[in-house]
């Protein structure tokens, strides 16, 4: 089949080049003028591995990465909030710190050596379901032609999304994240985070070389008067609240480094039309505070490869899909926003909910054996 995949990123690149490497014709639309390896430290989980491994990429990968124990929450005055350690659950787990773009730029080697085209410059606004093509069209009127079928996974705020599901529920978050890479003395050889009250939140993230990805979560609107306060007050109050941070800051100086960032939380009414697949952030996007948007992602795509492979037809292979991913993707979901408020609200009653109750349920094996399972990434029943 003639493929069309409409976004670059983590889950397009994955399934594009899944796809290729099958036979089909596939060819990515991407509106950024050049494909760059760029983004903040993501971390791969255990599910997550297993999708690289089976992609062939993890091996290679993890040369780069920083190996993660697990993660590690506490309040502002040290007390522990929460910890999780992947070997807790099986000796043989971990996490893996990555960056973004060390992932990426592996991905589009494998697009090329597969012979995935790749045209950048083209964001895709609406499709169009002729009786024997699809035809795309980007923002300025350019047109493609010729596609059986198409692989959406151009984000959480798609164009193409808009107009195939317009009943699709998205809510904008009231909190956003500003992030940077950057060297760090800090090597916890885990997640490391810091919440004060639910309106402030710093976390480092090892993602090797001597790196970590810091982030500081904030209220979205109280960025521009964070700006006008100064870059100086800022690093005074986040090294009040984080210390191991400072190294951080013998590197970055301004917020011009700093990457801002919004997030939203999607939910379509279905994923696919006979011909069209949503993958990634696209259909599922939600808040980062479980860390498992990448893992997910990757999920999808391995999923769907799969799931065309064994099936008769594009539009079969959208409904296997559905049948395999809807449960974990739900889940994740559904507790991803339960979730968000207490780490990120304006509400002290949640933070004081918070921490009484989170240290008590980590304390207790069944619940803590489930958070265990979350931060994994594993469905139900994937191990007992």
């Amino acid at each position: 089949m003639k493929i069309a995949v409409s976004g670059c990123g983590i889950a397009g690149a994955t399934v594009a080049f899944l796809l290729a490497e099958q036979g089909h014709a596939v060819t990515v639309f991407e509106q950024a003028g050049e494909s760059l390896a760029v983004g903040a430290g993501i971390l791969v989980s255990p599910t997550g591995q297993q999708m690289l491994h089976q992609a062939g990429i993890l091996a290679g990968l993890m040369e780069h990465s920083a190996w993660l124990e697990g993660m590690l929450a506490v309040l502002e005055n040290g007390r522990r909030l929460t910890e999780l350690r992947y070997g807790w659950l099986d000796g043989q787990l971990f996490g893996l710190g990555v960056h973004r773009g060390r992932l990426f730029e592996r991905l589009l080697e494998r697009c090329r050596a597969a012979g995935v085209e790749i045209r950048n410059g083209f964001c895709v606004e609406t499709c169009e379901e002729r009786a024997r093509e699809l035809v795309l069209r980007d923002t300025s009127g350019a047109c493609a032609t010729g596609f059986d079928c198409m692989v959406v996974a151009d984000g959480s705020r798609s164009r193409l999304r808009k107009k195939l599901f317009p009943a699709t529920r998205v809510v904008e978050y009231r909190h956003a994240a500003l992030w940077v890479t950057a060297p760090c003395d800090f090597q916890p050889g885990h997640l490391y985070q810091v919440v004060r009250g639910t309106n402030r939140l710093v976390g480092l993230l090892p993602i090797g070389k001597g790196e970590s990805s810091f982030f500081w979560g904030l209220p979205a609107d109280s960025f521009q008067p964070l700006k006008q306060a100064g870059f100086a007050a800022w690093r005074d109050e986040v090294l009040g609240i984080c210390p191991e941070s400072e190294s951080v800051f013998s590197t970055v100086s301004s917020f011009g480094q700093l990457t801002y960032a919004r997030y939203r939380h999607v939910v379509m009414p279905r994923w696919h039309t006979e011909r069209v697949l949503f993958l990634g952030d696209a259909a599922h996007a939600t808040s980062p505070h479980l860390g498992q948007g990448v893992n997910l992602a990757l999920q999808d795509a391995v999923c769907f490869a799969e799931c065309l492979a064994s099936s008769h037809g594009f539009g079969d292979a959208c409904r296997n899909w559905v049948s395999r991913r809807r449960r974990q993707l739900r889940y994740y979901q559904q507790l991803t926003r339960l979730i968000s408020p207490f780490f990120q609200s304006h509400g002290n009653l949640l933070a004081g909910l918070r921490d009484f109750g989170l240290p008590l349920l980590g304390r207790v094996p069944w619940t803590r054996r489930q958070m265990l399972r979350t931060l994994c990434g594993f469905k139900q029943g994937w191990l007992k």
